[in-house]
């Protein structure tokens, strides 16, 4: 049988699978070419069909991440189309009013400008009574994927939005034999924002849920206040924070108008004094804190509570084994100070585990409670590379190009223009990788011995913030000799952080983070990608390393490219001097 996952609300994706084997899983603005794209997602359905080799009337069985919609942001399509500018007039004319004043705003009178043409919506709204109205917002969805698909209402399930990143981190993972604590954290869904799961024995089931687990609220909020677009730059705030120095006594008032609120107590999330607010009280409080105080104070907040939360879950439980999961598990200097806690015997944090995975989270509680499949026969996400691919005809339109060169070339060859300290932008036409971050199909690469390699890829190609760091793609056999890694985790999907070893800050200094000599690195195991392993293993025998500079090939504020026209468009546009499509070496007349 034939299930499709959707996510119809920001960053919105779908997948599919057959049976219990997953066929393919993709976000929507890899197609749309839109950043954080929100709404039905039809280039990436269709997709999934084409991955898979059907037509929509094969479908057997929809499922759809997310109860509860709001109207509101889906008829502006609010995090594909908000400037930061649109978010701070958000807080001023809609919020405060909202909040403060106790009144009623109007959101899309306010935003009216923003409000998408019907096809781009894609529902029929006429049915949803007010901004507000999620019922008739799930109906509308209802009716609306059942005509797309042409396929009966009651085939078409919608599921609780932690419950969903709970059991993708769950599945993700692959089989499980210990007891595991799941917890999600997000800015979030379905009224909550935090949640604990206890699975044992094939039964999952969750034991606490909150709705003022408000730490990515927090930390959306001071991203908009330093400036940057909040749900899409935390990174950057999070990057900038390692930049700072932890017995700066100029942070401690900072950090203490953060302390003296949100707190945990064992498991549970209390006040000790609840602001009305998270951007206006924040934001006033800190109003002459300099931008580098508040980046490192949200930051040490966020690791604050997260540390307690997890470390009160292991003494109530003594369950050592976590999965995390959701928006705030993207946060990877935080989920490195976990896994440091006393008892914590492991933490996975699976590939995108924001809201770019809920899809895939109730597509697995879809085939488990519906057609009753074992976990242990379901895809995990262990092998990431599960995205778009293309054929070899595809690429014909490189050879009849006037403006680019293209030759046949080998990893030997390749190595070498990488050893000399030139960046090559890199994209094979095998499975892209599910998630945010580039896993070596879609990615820059670059020697990582000369640290002077960050500046020019970030000022000279990425065209992105000076201070941003790059991470290591590490073949499996070089790990031990460049990170330290004291305890049994995962580190495949950039969705960890660990310490470097001596021999790695004097080796691959561009690929650590400039100023604390951390890395977010990628393992690269040769059976999951098997060409990306063989050009890092011939880098090492001309350079000595067995790892390689990595991010994500696009530029700032653009998704990740997703086929090779789009390659062939950002080689066009930046400096960079080569691309590598499978065995192609590009370069500009």
């Amino acid at each position: 049988m034939y299930t499709l996952g959707i996510n119809d609300g920001h960053n919105s994706s779908a997948t599919i699978f057959y049976n219990g084997k997953l066929l393919c899983a993709i976000s929507e603005e890899r197609l749309s070419r839109k950043k954080n794209e929100y709404g039905f997602p039809v280039k990436a359905i269709n997709y999934c069909l084409k991955a898979a080799n059907i037509k929509k009337n094969k479908i057997d069985y929809v499922a759809v991440g997310t109860k509860n919609l709001p109207p509101r942001y889906l008829c502006v399509k609010r995090n594909t189309t908000f400037t930061v500018n649109d978010y701070i007039k958000e807080q001023n004319e809609y919020w405060f009013p909202k909040i403060c004043k106790r009144e009623n705003p109007h959101y899309l009178k306010i935003f009216k400008y923003k409000i998408q043409k019907k096809k781009d919506i894609f529902y029929d709204m006429k049915k949803i009574k007010n901004e507000d109205d999620y019922n008739g917002m799930r109906e509308s969805r209802k009716q609306g994927i059942s005509k797309f698909l042409k396929i009966s209402k009651e085939k078409i399930f919608f599921y609780d939005h932690h419950r969903c990143h709970a059991n993708y981190g769950l599945y993700s993972k692959g089989n499980l034999t210990k007891k595991t604590i799941v917890v999600t954290v997000d800015g979030g869904g379905d009224g909550c924002n935090g949640s604990i799961w206890i699975y044992n024995k094939n039964k999952f089931s969750q034991v606490y849920k909150t709705n003022i687990c408000n730490i990515g609220r927090m930390y959306r909020y001071a991203t908009l206040s330093l400036g940057f677009k909040p749900s899409e730059h935390e990174y950057k705030v999070m990057g900038l924070a390692g930049y700072g120095l932890k017995n700066n006594k100029h942070y401690e008032y900072a950090k203490k108008i953060y302390e003296d609120t949100l707190d945990v107590k064992g498991i549970e999330f209390f006040y000790k004094f609840k602001p009305k607010d998270n951007y206006f009280y924040f934001k006033n409080k800190l109003k002459n804190q300099r931008f580098d105080t508040i980046s490192y104070a949200i930051q040490y907040n966020t690791e604050r509570l997260l540390c307690k939360w997890f470390k009160n879950i292991y003494a109530k439980y003594k369950i050592g084994d976590f999965i995390f999961s959701g928006g705030v598990a993207e946060n990877i200097k935080a989920s490195k100070k976990i896994l440091s806690l006393n008892g914590i015997k492991s933490l996975f944090v699976p590939p995108g585990p924001g809201d770019e995975s809920i899809s895939i989270g109730a597509a697995y509680i879809l085939i488990n409670d519906k057609l009753k499949i074992q976990k242990k026969h379901i895809s995990s996400m262990l092998n990431p590379y599960v995205g778009s691919s293309y054929k070899k005809n595809d690429l014909n339109f490189i050879f009849k190009s006037k403006k680019i060169r293209v030759k046949k070339v080998n990893n030997k060859s390749v190595a070498k223009i990488l050893n000399q300290g030139i960046p090559i932008a890199r994209f094979s036409t095998n499975k892209s990788e599910f998630g945010p971050r580039a896993l070596g199909n879609r990615s820059i690469i670059a020697s990582p011995k000369n640290a002077q390699v960050i500046h020019h890829i970030n000022e000279s190609i990425k065209i992105r913030d000076f201070w941003m760091p790059f991470a290591p793609s590490i073949i499996s056999t070089d790990f031990k000799k460049l990170l330290i890694n004291k305890k049994n985790s995962f580190h495949n999907f950039m969705t960890t952080s660990l310490d470097s070893t001596e021999f790695a800050k004097k080796n691959i200094p561009g690929a650590l983070h400039p100023f604390d000599r951390t890395s977010r690195p990628h393992i690269v195991y040769k059976k999951y990608n098997k060409d990306y392993f063989n050009l890092i293993l011939e880098f090492k025998k001309i350079s000595g390393v067995g790892c390689l500079l990595n991010t994500s090939f696009n530029v700032h504020g653009e998704p990740i490219v997703n086929s090779p026209k789009d390659a062939i468009k950002t080689l066009l546009k930046t400096n960079l001097k080569y691309l590598l499509i499978d065995n192609f070496l590009i370069s500009k007349k």
